[in-house]
């Protein structure tokens, strides 16, 4: 068992003992043993080694090298199939995948998609029927996708939300369209890691929602998310992750004006652990910035997240109760700001942080009728009733299937 896996299992069996034990002196003991020596306030990456070079296979079940052969194979793969692309690959319109457990990748490297027309909704669609799919090792450029497309979609493509579980989105360089990177909605167990992904202003980044039901076990892990321009939706950012239970986003590089370099919300049981953000527009890490959700961000670990260069502060943590925040660096954000709870928030537990807190959360978090507060240690100023006012105004600024 590796270090980091171990840390997470020990805070995991944390939770358990703290109905028995003080919550905070058990907290603080797990931080000598698992904080992240990354978190110096001059790292601008995480300590994972760069990724190698992925290997386009050797023997694919079809290779293609223009739209038509694509098709012709996707059409007809059987599952387990490999379709291996041949250069670049210009689309009329996306390509759908709905047979399980296929694989999209290179036959060399350099090998993708891009969009003929502005009209394009997307370049890879895995809808219902592709459970299992794996698109690895392409370049997909949807710089002239439709503000309503996106480079790759997993999900009900027309449906309500009907799941489309266990894709995996890995090892892809991609420049993102001016409406998001990728889209997955109703993919529990998807992993999405890897990956390079270049915006030069989307409404949201990757983007990783419920479906009809809950996801579970999601995975978004060692990808590098750049935004050269302002993104455009006070409510998302390079990471969006909503409704969800026992995540992992671990080990990703956010830079740029992303309004929010992670904007998460209606999260349980998940951990946030050794991201490095740098330069959101608003928030490093925003939860719930979406005010008409109704759902709360619970019992999930944030810990050891380098966070800098974020305008209004480094956490911002709306409709959250029973999280634990420790050893964070979130130093070098706005007015030193390194976190902020409003009112809608309650028992929450901070440890490590020496940058300002402004603590204006007591909220009933268990419906006894009694306001539970947040719990805070650390070197930093704890300020209570301030208004740090409102970041931007928070009117809903697109009207798509994003949440």
């Amino acid at each position: 068992m590796d270090e980091t896996v171990a840390c997470d299992v020990l805070f995991n069996w944390a939770r358990l003992l703290m109905n028995h034990i003080p919550r905070v002196a058990l907290l603080i003991t797990l931080v000598a043993a698992c904080q992240d020596r990354s978190v110096a306030p001059t790292a601008d990456r995480p300590s994972f080694t760069a990724m190698a070079s992925v290997a386009c296979p050797s023997s694919p079940t079809f290779t293609v090298s223009d739209e038509a052969s694509l098709r012709a194979a996707l059409a007809a793969a059987s599952p387990g199939a490999v379709i291996a692309i041949n250069g670049m690959i210009g689309l009329a319109a996306h390509v759908s995948i709905t047979t399980p457990d296929v694989t999209l990748t290179c036959a060399s490297p350099g090998a993708g998609l891009f969009a003929l027309s502005p009209f394009i909704d997307g370049l890879v669609v895995v809808d219902l029927g592709g459970s299992g799919v794996v698109v690895d090792g392409l370049v997909l450029d949807a710089s002239a996708v439709s503000v309503d497309g996106q480079a790759y979609f997993a999900g009900d493509f027309f449906g309500p939300g009907l799941p489309v579980p266990g894709v995996r989105f890995t090892h892809n360089t991609v420049t993102c369209s001016p409406g998001a990177c990728i889209l997955l909605a109703g993919t529990s167990g998807a992993v999405v890691s890897n990956n390079t992904f270049t915006s030069a202003g989307s409404v949201t980044g990757v983007h990783v929602q419920l479906g009809i039901e809950d996801l579970d076990s999601v995975r978004i892990e060692g990808n590098t998310i750049v935004a050269t321009a302002p993104s455009t939706d006070f409510r998302f950012g390079g990471i969006r992750l909503v409704g969800a239970r026992h995540a992992v986003v671990r080990d990703n590089i956010v830079t740029g004006p992303w309004a929010n370099s992670l904007s998460l919300a209606s999260l349980s049981m998940s951990i946030v652990t050794e991201n490095h953000l740098n330069g959101a527009a608003i928030y490093g890490i925003g939860l719930t910035r979406n005010p008409f959700l109704t759902a709360f961000v619970l019992n999930s670990t944030f810990r050891s997240n380098v966070v800098t260069g974020a305008t209004s502060g480094g956490v911002f943590a709306r409709k959250a109760c029973g999280n634990v925040f420790v050893g964070n660096n979130l130093q070098g954000n706005g007015s030193n700001i390194g976190l902020i709870f409003p009112d809608t928030s309650g028992a929450n537990t901070v440890v490590g942080n020496p940058s300002v807190i402004v603590d204006n959360g007591a909220y009933d978090c268990n419906g006894d009728g009694v306001n539970d507060p947040n719990i805070i240690t650390g070197a930093g100023a704890v300020m209570h009733g301030v208004n740090v006012g409102q970041a931007v105004s928070e009117a809903i600024v697109s009207s798509n299937r994003l949440q």
